[in-house]
């Protein structure tokens, strides 16, 4: 087992090996074996329990403001429903580090799918917001263990070459449990408390996890740093369904024994993540780590996931048409995740990332545009406001969460307080106060999202989760992982929490305009930090933060891989 000490011991980062990059020669090109499908649909479960959750609560959302009128849902109380889980996510994330490192891979993807068990029917039964915010949250907990461990255990258990498609394919199932939570969310949206059924069901997908996960292997790497080396050979024999693992033993024995010879790695607690911070190469992974999960999340793609149905209601299609609509948007996002897993290999991480951040970023500019087109199509519809409601627009009235608007017994649209229980007395001519405005440009809202979605599933969706998984030595690896999960669900915590507010203080367009230019840092950024990963073995990718080469540029990143691979030969 790993000497673990106990004390923050400091890192001569200079005196560091930099021997070259080696790839794996032993690649097992050839197809998975029986147990290496089975691992990795185990796995990928808990992306399809991760997607679900995520999608079910945007059509849940709408339902639950007609379905629970005397919970007086404000759109803090929505965000609050929403944001739970994601903050809960945060907690799980960073503890699923610690149950990873001494528990296992295994015992950690089990933990999370029993607790989603028991939080489905909680929020199934929920009698009021609150029970329903406290639901979330260990719902949460358990998608955090789920999230930081499914990339985490493909990526040790497979074979070099099928790490990249496979781990895509978790982002896949992720996508996939999104369109499900969108279908059904539409499926219920006529049944009363509908909204009971979709987040219920959640427990299925979870139990079926679970049972799955009893007959599978733990991770290969972790029983071998557990001093359980017999057992470790065996399973990654049955894995790669061949007797010939020797180079592949020898790789992870070597990385056990550089771990082990040096003192200085490893440890718990502060010693370990200081060590973490004072080895160069490890300090170098986790930036660009936490970066990927950071811009991943602040180019906005959960405003998209969550409020996807809201958005469409903002720019005038009715609710149920939004939910449909939001069903359209996560098919195009199922649709355009095989083209991940068809390119990740083929043309690399780094050139599918920056393609796939230029389209977000047209995306995100169509939907800017529509909403100001919106806007300027609905001004003059609007006739007259009534009391603290004046609006110049209709747009602008229905985006007011006071405000909503009306027909008077002219057939004049009027902009009134939603609070107003007599509508007769104010000259409404109907008895329901509306949120949405009639327009011909929705379709231009529904393009935007679906040009977005073209950009971010193929490469901004799965990339984060894949390169995080490849680029820690195994001493800093459950720990790195558990840390740029959690600044993902903090990031995705701060910008759903802060989506609807966000629109009423910069205007639907400017929200959108904004995380545009977030998205344009981003780009920047990985296009100087990021190499190359693409047939670097897991033991080997620390070399590549290790060199003295700059990372500026698309070219002198490849080529770096290049010069170093060359090295070796």
């Amino acid at each position: 087992m790993v000497d673990e000490t106990t004390e923050c011991t400091p890192l001569n980062t200079t005196e560091q090996d930099n021997t070259a990059v080696k790839t794996n020669v032993n690649k097992n090109t050839g197809p998975l074996s029986f147990k290496a499908k089975l691992v990795t649909l185990a796995a990928v479960l808990g992306g399809f329990l991760f997607g679900y959750d995520t999608g079910v609560i945007n059509g849940a959302l709408v339902q639950l403001g007609d379905s629970q009128p005397e919970w007086e849902l404000t759109d803090v109380k929505k965000e609050l429903i929403v944001s739970s889980a994601i903050w809960a996510c945060a907690v799980g994330a960073l503890s699923a580090g610690i149950l990873n490192k001494y528990l296992g891979r295994k015992i950690s993807m089990m933990s999370g799918a029993a607790i989603l068990t028991g939080a489905s029917f909680i929020m199934a039964l929920a009698p009021n917001w609150q029970t329903l915010v406290f639901a979330r949250a260990a719902d949460g907990i358990a998608i955090g263990f789920v999230s930081m461990t499914g990339p985490l255990y493909i990526a040790e258990q497979l074979p070099l070459d099928w790490r990249g498609p496979m781990t895509v394919c978790y982002q896949l199932l992720i996508t996939i449990g999104i369109l499900t939570g969108s279908i059904l969310a539409g499926v219920f949206e006529p049944v009363p408390n509908g909204w009971r059924w979709t987040l219920g069901l959640s427990c299925v997908p979870s139990t079926a996890m679970f049972v799955f996960m009893i007959f599978m292997p733990k991770s290969v790497r972790w029983l071998y740093f557990q001093g359980q080396t017999d057992e470790a050979e065996r399973i990654l024999k049955e894995l790669r369904g061949t007797d010939d693992v020797e180079t592949e033993m020898e790789e992870i024995a070597e990385d056990y024994r550089k771990t082990t010879n040096d003192k200085a790695l490893g440890g718990k607690g502060c010693s370990l993540f200081l060590n973490m911070v004072r080895n160069t190469a490890v300090r170098r992974a986790l930036l660009l780590g936490v970066m990927l999960q950071l811009f991943q999340q602040f180019s906005g793609i959960n405003t998209v996931i969550y409020y996807s149905a809201t958005i469409l209601v903002m720019s005038g299609a009715s609710s149920n048409k939004a939910i449909w609509l939001s069903a359209a948007v996560s098919t195009a996002n199922v649709a355009f995740t095989f083209i991940g897993i068809v390119s990740v290999e083929r043309f690399g991480r780094k050139i599918l990332l920056m393609g796939s951040m230029i389209v977000m970023m047209i995306g995100l500019t169509l939907l800017g545009i529509s909403f100001i087109v919106i806007d300027k199509s609905s001004q003059g519809i609007l006739t007259a406001g009534v009391g603290e409601c004046v609006a110049t627009s209709c747009y602008t009235c229905v985006e007011s969460d006071s405000c909503g608007t009306c027909t008077d017994l002219t057939g004049q649209l009027l902009c009134v307080s939603r609070n107003v229980t007599d509508l007769l007395a104010v000259g409404c001519s109907g008895d329901k106060i509306s949120s949405v405005c009639d327009t011909q440009y929705s379709w231009m809202a529904v393009l935007g999202l679906v040009v977005y979605i073209m950009g971010f599933a193929p490469g901004m969706g799965p990339l984060p989760w894949t390169i995080n998984s490849e680029i820690f030595p195994n001493w800093s690896r459950d720990t790195a992982m558990s840390i740029t999960t959690t600044t993902n669900w903090i990031c995705n915590s701060i910008i759903s929490q802060t989506f609807l507010q966000l629109t009423n203080a910069a205007t639907t367009s400017g929200a959108f305009f904004i995380y545009c230019g977030i998205t344009l840092i981003g780009m920047i950024y990985f296009f100087i930090f990021l190499p190359e990963t693409r047939g670097v073995s897991l033991e080997n990718t620390e070399e590549l933060f290790t060199s003295s080469l700059t990372f500026i540029g698309l070219k002198s990143s490849l080529k770096k891989r290049e010069i170093l691979n060359n090295e070796e030969q």
